[in-house]
């Protein structure tokens, strides 16, 4: 029999490098155990019970490939090994976990807290290597975890990774900035500094009927108002030239990272409309824009302060500034992820939530007409093998990427590659009960998906782009002025003027529901190439970014449907409910320990 346990730990080591995991509390047990000096003792090499301490992965990134690079001169050392099955082991770096309180046969227990703040100060030995603290990922921090490493790489890493910058008031924002470079990547593209273009963000300010829920004598409260609404309407985005996207030629938008900057790229014909416009380089800097461009003709990608999060420690958007960043990055971006099509019905269809459909309003006639399909679905699945075959190849198609990992958590999917092998050989396999017992799980499967309001509806996951005309716009000196109107979006997808439902997750009330028409018209649109999977919406006078649950244009994605039944089901209450908005003031941590940040936030 086939542990698929062991299967998706063998698949999820194929990418980046296993690195150790090991509790904070199991390390101080050693120090005590074997004095500091000594720290933690690793299992005999060859042994089982030391590969099972590689159960982390440092990911592919901009980190560790400058860490690759840095160890092998350093240390003079290969960076990685090899084992039998091809997966790359390191231990430059070290993930520690912060979950255990260490409890000493004799003695007072050290907490946590304790152990947090001990070895953020003092670090630790493992096999007489020291290990000081490095970085950790925003997704890390809510886990509490951290990354610990090589003393003997610290002092290079940190200076690459801090770009000359020192931490402000804001110490949680420089962590999660300081670490962008620690984000997974598919892949690099250049883009060659001197072709960025920096233009200041645009601000749309207006007054909307909203609910507004507010903190009020210690009390959460919720009211009906008028309040003044400040969309980024670029907040995350750039454009980049077409000409950059040979080795993506297949994808419309591209989420960049590079040392304090982060940025979703949409594919943009813009050297034509640069050419198209007579725009130069002295009209662009005679407006404030920034670029060390020496010809227009350099010009590939415009951007904003928004995504350049250097400017967030160094001041305004002016030429310094921007030299000051070029001087500590290169023109190597790491490419996180791009736009896709759903996984379902060969991206077709999209799959729902419960809490989009619990704030629509249906009734239980409506949910039987919506719950058929899948109904219908399910007895095909049971009696009919060929269907069974198009579950797993056509319908619900695996993804290369580690993106959706359900499937694999099931394993479904590979135990059908064994079970169709077995039907092409064995006339009779489906008389089996081997066969029943997977048909039997196969349902339950569809089942669950819809108990939990996964309904595949049609539709899409698209990548919200907010006005990217008007940036062109903006770039050629002319009035910004939106394309889309209010309640309009632009979804290729979609025929013209077809009505659409549209939310974003997290769904949390009606108020976020988006009603919709759809808008192809305007020959502007002919300067992007965006594919079926993007959106385009305004944020310019229009309440879109709070509706959205304060969305952003840095590869957020908003679910898209033209399915009649739920848009009229939303379009009965839709003029009642507000968007809700959030007016309570966030607080800041004034502490400058990173021990006291890292335990407050996991």
């Amino acid at each position: 029999m086939i542990n698929w346990l062991i299967y998706d730990i063998i698949v999820f080591m194929n990418q980046g490098y296993r690195i150790i995991s090991v509790e904070a509390a199991d390390i101080y047990k050693n120090e005590q155990e074997y004095g500091v000096a000594v720290g933690y003792k690793l299992p005999d090499v060859k042994s089982d019970a030391y590969f099972w301490l590689f159960k982390n992965k440092l990911d592919y990134s901009l980190d560790s490939i400058e860490l690759e690079k840095a160890y092998t001169r350093i240390c003079r050392k290969k960076f990685s090994f090899v084992d039998e099955h091809n997966n790359n082991y390191t231990l430059a770096v070290i993930n520690v976990k912060f979950n255990f309180t260490y409890k000493p046969k004799d003695g007072k227990p050290v907490k946590v807290k304790q152990l947090r703040e001990y070895f953020y100060i003092n670090g630790f030995n493992v096999n007489g290597i020291h290990y000081v603290r490095y970085k950790r990922s925003a997704g890390s921090s809510r886990e509490g975890t951290c990354l610990f490493i090589d003393e003997r790489l610290y002092k290079h890493m940190t200076k690459w990774s801090e770009c000359e910058l020192k931490p402000k008031n804001d110490l949680a924002s420089w962590e999660s900035y300081r670490a962008l470079s620690l984000s997974s990547i598919k892949g690099t593209i250049d883009i060659p500094l001197n072709g960025i273009l920096f233009v200041p963000d645009y601000k749309s300010t207006f007054t909307d009927e909203v609910v507004s829920v507010e903190m009020q004598d210690g009390k959460l409260t919720a009211q009906t108002k008028q309040m003044q609404i400040t969309n980024d309407i670029w907040d995350g985005e750039s454009l980049l030239d077409e000409s950059l996207f040979a080795n993506y030629a297949d994808k419309h938008m591209l989420l960049l990272r590079n040392k304090f900057f982060k940025s979703s790229a949409f594919k943009t014909r813009l050297q034509k409309w640069i050419k198209d416009k007579n725009i130069t380089l002295a009209d662009l800097k005679a407006r404030g824009f920034i670029t060390l461009a020496t010809d227009i003709s350099q010009i590939v990608m415009v951007t904003t302060p928004n995504s350049l999060k250097y400017l967030k420690f160094v001041g305004e958007l002016n030429d310094k500034n921007i030299r000051q960043w070029t001087d500590n990055v290169d023109s190597t971006f790491g490419v996180v992820k791009w736009d896709k099509r759903t996984r379902y019905f060969g991206g077709r269809l999209v799959q729902s939530s419960y809490q989009f459909l619990n704030t629509i309003g249906l009734d239980e006639k409506a949910v039987k007409i919506l719950l058929q399909p899948s109904f219908d679905y399910i007895s095909y699945v049971r009696k009919d093998i060929d269907f069974m075959r198009f579950h797993f190849t056509e319908a619900y198609a695996r993804e290369s990427d580690d993106e959706e990992k359900q499937q694999a958590k099931e394993g479904l999917a590979e135990r059908a590659d064994v079970i169709f092998k077995l039907l092409y050989d064995s006339p009779f396999f489906d008389q089996t009960a081997l066969y029943s017992n997977f048909k039997n799980d196969v349902v339950s499967s569809l089942k669950e998906k819809l108990r939990r309001g996964h309904i595949l509806l049609n539709g899409t996951n698209a990548t919200l782009f907010g006005n990217g005309t008007e940036l062109l716009k903006y770039i050629a000196g002319e009035e910004v002025t939106s394309e889309l109107k209010h309640g309009q979006i632009r979804c290729e997808r979609f025929e013209n003027g077809t009505k659409l439902l549209c939310a974003r997750s997290p769904h949390i009330t009606m108020g976020n529901l988006y009603l919709v028409g759809n808008n192809l018209d305007s020959d502007i649109w002919n300067y992007f190439d965006l594919g079926e999977n993007i959106v385009c919406v305004n944020a310019i006078n229009e309440n879109i970014q709070q509706r959205l649950n304060g969305c952003d244009y840095d590869s957020d994605t908003m679910l898209i449907t033209d399915d009649m039944l739920l848009v009229k089901a939303a379009e009965k209450h839709n003029h009642i409910f507000k968007v809700p908005v959030c007016g309570i003031v966030s607080g800041s941590n004034a502490s400058n320990a990173l021990s006291e940040l890292d335990h407050r936030t996991s």
